[in-house]
């Protein structure tokens, strides 16, 4: 009788050890983009233009936004005119020094009188080299006007409009929210759920009643919640929405 039990058992064993090895543990998730960002300029100034709207998908180097260029322009403009003028007294300074250099040389000239060139042109070149940053900084605040994409991207939400004034003096204001990569399952599970589970470990996923194969991407442990997220690439993706649920096993 026992043997006949056992033998009747034995096979019920098998399965569960085998269903055990093959679903460790399970949890819903939602799928995410893989990055968001909220992209700001570092500069202030009006907005003068808009040229995406939420849910546009652009490429790397679009322009999203633009400031008006003008009060930059005319930055510039006057960092220029300042180098300009100091140009001709630095060279001027330069060959100073030259000649100086040529008579003490030829014992012409006293030590006192070649140590004052060098202070006379050392003063005309930081001068210029002043205005010369000057212009380079110019130049770097026309090119922030503009907001780029940093990379392929949807944009999420456009945070201001036309004719709003920007001031990033404390802190950079948020202009556009966008996202990129692609969409990726993101679990929340507790410490011992976790356990076994590594960066490169395969997944199974379920997304609307289909399988899918996936792999651990990220885990991040939360100090605040003590739990630990973990974000999941997941291969060959159907179209998809964000916040669609998905069902995990491993």
């Amino acid at each position: 009788m026992c043997n006949k039990v056992v033998t009747c058992l034995l096979p019920l064993a098998l399965m569960a050890m085998a269903s055990m090895a093959h679903a460790a543990g399970e949890a819903d998730g939602v799928l995410q983009w893989e990055q968001k960002a909220a992209l700001s300029l570092p500069v202030s100034g009006v907005i003068e233009s808009m040229n995406v709207v939420p849910g546009q998908r652009v490429v790397k180097g679009t322009v999203l936004l633009s400031l008006d260029k003008r009060p930059f322009q005319y930055r510039l403009q006057s960092a220029k005119f300042r180098m300009a003028q100091f140009a001709p007294g630095r060279d001027e300074a330069r060959n100073e020094l030259q000649r100086a250099e040529d008579l003490y040389e030829r014992t012409v000239l006293s030590q006192v009188e070649l140590d004052q060139a060098k202070i006379d042109f050392a003063e005309k070149d930081a001068r210029y080299l002043e205005a010369r940053a000057d212009v380079d900084q110019a130049e770097l605040d026309l090119e922030y006007t503009e907001l780029k994409a940093p990379f392929d991207l949807i944009v999420l939400k456009n945070h201001v409009v036309i004719g709003q004034t920007v001031i990033n003096r404390l802190q950079a204001t948020p202009l556009v929210s966008v996202a990129g990569g692609q969409l990726v399952a993101v679990i929340s599970l507790n410490p011992e759920q976790v356990v076994g589970l590594d960066i490169g470990s395969g997944i199974n996923t379920s997304i609307a009643g289909k399988a899918h194969s996936g792999k651990v991407k990220v885990i991040d442990y939360d100090a605040r919640s003590g739990l630990a997220e973990i974000t999941i690439l997941i291969e060959d993706l159907p179209a998809a929405t964000v916040g669609q649920r998905v069902h995990i096993t491993w």
